[in-house]
């Protein structure tokens, strides 16, 4: 995550959250931190509505635990940890079945590409489709994904592959259906 010039380092940062500074609040909840949130959250969520709900959580929840965080992981780290198990409460609290989950990541401008793509993401197995977002649309290190879901870094590597593996296969048979469908035609 990068930090705007005119913004505190993340040390300060961090300092000024646990001192209670306001000022230091506000760049968090209004900066890049929150862009990265929603981001994350509107990959894994199915309306703007609950996203914003599960970012403002999430900050509620920073404001909870900001005493607590040592400081070790990255801010965005933290953050996005804790935006994790919020987005698991949103999951836990209102079950989507598939179609639902479909029609509700379909937005105006999307091509047929990304709406098959994001379809054939939310085929995969939750903990893989999670590792692939955290590493390649947030651009999460291997080490802040094996923090976050409390894994070793050869765990959340791991993790990863098996993702990759899972996703390829996915695309893969989407492809062979595609190409069967496109035999019937001819």
């Amino acid at each position: 995550m990068v930090i705007r010039k005119d913004s505190f380092s993340e040390a300060e940062l961090l300092r000024r959250l646990k001192q209670g500074d306001q000022e230091a609040w506000t760049e968090l909840v209004s900066g890049d931190y929150s862009v990265s949130l929603y981001n994350y959250s509107r990959s894994r969520l199915p309306t703007p509505q609950d996203i914003e709900d599960v970012v403002i959580e999430t900050f509620g929840a920073a404001v909870r635990a900001i005493q607590n965080f040592d400081g070790r992981a990255k801010l965005s780290t933290f953050l996005i940890s804790l935006a994790n198990r919020k987005i698991a409460d949103f999951w836990r609290r209102q079950p989507a079945d598939m179609a639902e989950l479909s029609e509700a990541f379909v937005g105006p401008g999307l091509s047929q590409e990304s709406i098959e793509f994001m379809e054939i993401l939310y085929l995969l197995k939750e903990e893989h489709r999670q590792v692939l977002l955290m590493r390649y649309h947030i651009g999460l290190g291997v080490d802040e994904i094996a923090s976050i879901l409390g894994k070793t870094y050869r765990g959340a590597e791991s993790l990863l592959s098996r993702a990759r593996a899972e996703l390829r296969r996915a695309m893969s048979s989407d492809d062979d259906d595609n190409k069967d469908d496109n035999d019937d035609g001819e």
